[in-house]
């Protein structure tokens, strides 16, 4: 089978990866994966490598595609899933995520911790499963009648580097956020190396949520609350559906995979001290 992936260097995918090729392995059946780097071009070209090899199924866990490479699918009869594209392709199984219900379970903890003021990190505009996080967010603080102010949204890029830089921005202002929700798990890290470079304390000055629930939550301080994304979970469906059409069995064109809160240290009810480290 062939697996096209986003980013190797994202600790979500190789934890993907290694799920994915235990299934195959307990089904005697290799994997052979290609890292499109977010590149439309590398995502045609590995999908024309992997139907050059003859893989018997394709999992494309990537939000970047190209009309090329989705033309060389439709060109074969080879079995093929997709994640999280915001629309069927073809007749295509497609395995979804619901942000909406995520980042509603990350408001209402929130609110309930009595923030009032919550921002958001956004992914670059250019990713599109960036750009579905951010409108999720904000549907989801619509939902919770959070949306009478316009909310904070800040840009990243769903890296550490990003994440460092944004909490520089943040805390420079009069009046920041309260808490502030991430994309994913690697800028909510980078957000507190920023805030221990400026002496700020998390979660005293700024509850922090990330996205993703990679091991590094629990390997920073404080401890990263964050919404779990099951790789596990993913790499099963994606697998059981490339079985199917192997087999010519019956598939669902739709499966939604709900995020959970797991809440650690990082955040904590608004107020309490000022959130500067003693000197």
């Amino acid at each position: 089978m062939g697996l096209l992936i986003s980013d190797v260097r994202n600790p979500f995918f190789p934890d993907l990866i290694e799920h994915f090729e235990s299934l195959a392995g307990q089904h005697g059946i290799d994997v052979t994966f290609v890292n499109t780097g977010y590149s439309e071009e590398r995502f045609s070209n590995g999908v024309r490598r992997l139907l050059e090899r003859g893989v018997d199924g394709i999992a494309i866990l990537t939000s970047e595609l190209s009309r090329e490479g989705i033309d060389r699918l439709r060109a074969t009869n080879t079995p093929v899933v997709f994640l999280n594209q915001p629309t069927v392709i073809g007749n295509y199984p497609n395995i979804t995520v619901d942000y909406v219900k995520g980042f509603r379970d990350a408001v209402d903890h929130l609110r309930m911790l009595g923030h009032s003021r919550i921002a958001f990190l956004s992914g670059p505009p250019t990713l599109s499963s960036a750009t579905r996080r951010r409108k999720a967010f904000l549907a989801a603080m619509r939902a919770c009648g959070m949306d009478k102010e316009e909310p904070w949204v800040f840009e990243g890029d769903h890296k550490i580097a990003g994440g460092r830089l944004v909490a520089q921005q943040l805390f420079s202002m009069a009046k920041p956020p309260t808490a502030l929700i991430c994309s994913n798990d690697m800028m909510a890290v980078g957000v507190l190396q920023g805030a221990s470079q400026l002496g700020v304390r998390i979660p005293d000055a700024l509850s922090l949520i990330g996205f993703d629930d990679l091991f590094l939550c629990e390997a920073v301080q404080p401890a990263l609350t964050s919404l779990h994304l099951s790789r596990q979970e993913i790499a099963s469906r994606a697998f059981y559906a490339l079985q199917a059409g192997r087999e010519d069995m019956p598939q669902a064109h739709a499966s939604v995979i709900l995020p959970h809160l797991v809440v650690r240290s990082s955040t904590a009810p608004v107020g309490g001290s000022k959130g500067k480290l003693k000197r």
